[in-house]
C-alpha cells in the first residue's frame, strides 16, 4: 500500500508545473511603421512653449506635436503609425539636399527589442530622451548599425554621411540607437540624456533595463552625398548631428507593457505590428 501510495504521489508530481526559470528568455521585438506627420522649427523636450526656437525637425508619428505640446495633448491625439496606441511623440532633425530643401521620407520603423537572455521594464510614462548628435562618435559603436549611423536601408557599410546608394535597389536610411538603461527615479534630465545609459549589456549599478528603441528613417532618395541636417555645424560632415528625440505618450501604456511582456521578453518576434494584430494576441483595449 505504501508503495502504491509513492508511485500515485511520484505520478502527480510529474504533472505539477515547476518552478519558473531564473533565466530570462528575452531578445524579442516589435515593431511599427510611422509616417511623416509634419516639420517644424519646434522641440517640446529642449524648447517647451517656445515656437520655432529650434532648428527645423521632421516629426513622425503624433499629429499634433509642438512647442506647446503636453503629455495630456499627446495623449488625446492621433497617430499615423501602424499601431494607434502609439500617440508618442518621435522627431529627428530634417534632412536637407544640396539646395537646402528638405528630402522626402518614405517611412519611419521603429523597434523595441530587448538583449537576448534579458528582460526589460516598459519606458514609464511621460519618459523624454534625447539620443546621438554626432556619428563620428557613436554612444555605442559595438552595436549593430554602430548605434548611430547612415547607411542604404539596413545594409552594411554604417558610414557617418549620407550615402550613394544609387545602383543597389536600396534608400538611404538613417540609423538612430537610443539608450537602453534608466535611472529608475528621472524621466528627464537638464541634458536630456543623463538619467539613460546604455547597457554592456546589462545595465551599470542603480539603472534598470528598458527596450531597445531604434528608428530608422527611410528617406525618398538613393543618393544623399553632400546632403547636411538642419542641426549640422559648419565645422561638422552633412549628417554628423544626427539625433532624435523620444517623448513616451502612449495613449494606452498597458499597452505597451502588453507588448515587452508577450514580445520582447518571451523572445518573440512581433513584426509589422497593427491594432489587428494586437487584438489577435489578446490584448483586451
Amino acid at each position: 500500500m505504501k508503495q502504491l501510495l509513492s508511485v500515485i504521489l511520484a505520478v502527480v508530481a510529474m504533472q505539477l508545473p515547476g518552478p519558473l526559470s531564473a533565466q530570462a528568455v528575452g531578445g524579442g521585438f516589435f515593431n511599427l511603421r510611422c509616417e511623416l506627420s509634419h516639420r517644424a522649427n519646434d522641440d517640446p523636450i529642449v524648447f517647451p512653449q517656445q515656437a520655432g526656437a529650434s532648428h527645423l525637425h521632421d516629426f513622425f508619428a503624433n499629429r499634433t506635436t509642438d512647442a506647446d505640446s503636453t503629455r495630456k495633448s499627446m495623449k488625446a491625439a492621433r497617430t499615423n503609425c501602424t499601431l494607434s496606441l502609439d500617440t508618442s511623440g518621435y522627431w529627428a532633425p530634417t534632412l536637407l539636399d544640396q539646395d537646402g530643401r528638405p528630402v522626402p521620407i518614405k517611412a519611419v520603423q521603429v523597434y523595441y527589442r530587448s538583449a537576448s537572455g534579458m528582460t526589460v521594464r516598459p519606458f514609464p510614462g511621460n519618459l523624454k530622451i534625447i539620443a546621438g548628435g554626432d556619428t563620428l562618435d557613436p554612444p555605442a559603436p559595438s552595436r549593430s548599425q554602430l548605434s548611430l549611423s547612415w547607411a542604404c536601408e539596413d545594409t552594411p557599410p554604417y558610414t557617418p554621411s549620407p550615402p550613394d546608394c544609387s545602383g543597389t535597389g536600396r534608400v538611404v536610411t538613417a540609423h538612430i540607437h537610443f539608450p537602453d538603461c534608466w535611472d529608475q527615479e528621472n524621466k528627464d534630465s537638464s541634458d536630456h540624456r543623463s538619467h539613460m545609459t546604455f547597457g554592456t549589456p546589462e545595465c551599470p549599478r542603480g539603472y534598470v533595463a528598458v527596450p531597445r528603441l531604434r528608428l530608422h528613417i527611410r528617406y525618398d532618395v538613393t543618393n544623399a552625398e553632400g546632403f547636411t541636417l538642419s542641426s549640422d555645424t559648419s565645422d561638422m560632415v552633412g549628417g554628423q548631428s544626427l539625433h532624435a528625440d523620444f517623448w513616451n505618450t502612449w495613449a494606452d501604456q498597458s499597452a505597451l507593457r502588453f507588448l515587452v511582456r508577450r514580445c520582447l521578453n518571451a523572445g518573440r518576434a512581433c513584426a509589422s505590428m497593427t491594432d489587428a494584430k494586437l487584438r489577435a494576441m489578446g490584448f483586451p483595449g
